[in-house]
């Protein structure tokens, strides 16, 4: 074994353990709040029904996402089954739950498209243009519930002081959508930018490997820029991607609705609630810690505790437990089932080193 790669494996081990170790606190802290018996209170007093639903909805939410990541591999790979999709997809929603901004996602996801006998390419292709079409739903998203809702609970989030998180949410990924698209209509122009910052914080001490970070931005814009390329022209893929997309982030953002109403709660649209989970998303989604712990749920609290009243905390845990922990239960059981069938995982998560790692290997097959 490469003693390289060790650290990396022990890394993701302690995030896992990290992630079981919040979920206690979680729990804990609830009964401190709540007390054991309102916790029990408020469990007896949802309908089962609604939780199925919930659990249904996530079902639908790793589908859109593969049939996203399929319509744009099928072309580029037309052997490829939906079935390898799929598990990829839910392998991909594991290491994401539990790496910081959800980084170690993708670097796994082009591993197991390898091992299914997708080309390396084809799999970074379909996995980069996944990307780039989620973010520019989601900021569409989050630009439509704030321009179409903020009349309506503009001033109630300001009330509660929430409304400077909520834009610094949508300028972040605003500024992400701005990146993207210089990288497709400026590659070149890109490329120096960067070089001059880099060169900028190597002169105020803050870099210390100037070539290192030049050869890697160079390397990932290329990248970006042959994705767009791609896209642009296959706007069918696009289209598909993009609905396959809006039904995924409706089905995650309605499950705090189908929460609320399994409470038995009324008087809060369905429109204020699938906008505020897109604020509490757009928040969390930067936070550098597996999962955005701790943020996801004091955001979650923060935005719907008026709306769910008594039942914020269950409704805290109950949200986190379908979105976070359930991802990771299912993730780990197919890592399990994989790892039967002689395909084990990699060492390390770095996508460097997986990319050079397969490339070895596939030139050796060749």
């Amino acid at each position: 074994m490469n003693k390289t790669n060790k650290p990396k494996k022990k890394s993701n081990k302690l995030n896992l353990i990290i992630c079981g170790i919040a979920f206690i606190v979680m729990i804990v802290y609830l009964l401190f709040v709540d007390k054991l018996e309102n916790v029990l209170n408020a469990l007896r007093n949802i309908n089962p029904i609604f939780l199925i639903v919930c659990i249904l909805f996530m079902l639908g939410y790793w589908l859109c996402e593969s049939a996203t990541i399929h319509a744009i591999l099928k072309p580029l790979h037309p052997k490829s089954k939906f079935w390898h999709t799929w598990l990829d997809t839910i392998i991909g929603q594991y290491f994401n739950c539990i790496t910081p901004c959800a980084s170690g996602g993708q670097p796994m996801q082009a591993y197991y498209f390898v091992q299914f006998g997708v080309p390396l390419g084809a799999g970074l292709t379909a996995l980069l243009s996944r990307f780039i079409v989620y973010q520019f739903v989601l900021t569409v998203y989050s630009v439509f519930t704030l321009a179409v809702g903020f009349n309506q609970f503009g001033g109630d989030l300001s009330a509660k002081g929430l409304m400077p998180f909520v834009l610094i949410g949508f300028v972040i990924n605003t500024a992400v959508i701005v990146f993207l698209l210089s990288i497709a209509l400026w590659k070149n122009g890109t490329v120096k930018a960067a070089n001059g910052i880099i060169t900028l914080l190597t002169k105020m001490h803050i870099v210390k490997n100037p070539m290192h970070w030049r050869l890697y931005f160079t390397r990932e814009v290329n990248k970006f820029h042959e994705n767009f390329k791609f896209l642009k022209k296959n706007v069918w893929i696009i289209v598909k991607s993009c609905f396959f997309t809006f039904v995924q982030l409706t089905l995650y953002l309605s499950i705090s609705y189908v929460l609320y109403r399994g409470f038995g709660l009324e008087g809060a649209s369905l429109l204020k609630i699938i906008s505020y989970q897109a604020y509490v998303l757009m928040i969390s989604s930067f936070i550098p810690l597996p999962g955005a712990m701790g943020a996801a749920e004091l955001g979650y609290a923060g935005f719907f505790k008026d709306m769910f009243g008594t039942y914020t905390g269950v409704s805290t845990m109950l949200w986190r437990i379908f979105t976070f922990y359930l991802p990771i239960l299912v993730g780990m059981g197919f890592m399990l089932t994989l790892k039967n069938k002689g395909i084990e995982a990699p060492e390390s998560v770095d996508m460097d080193k997986i990319e050079q790692e397969l490339s070895k290997k596939l030139d050796g097959q060749q």
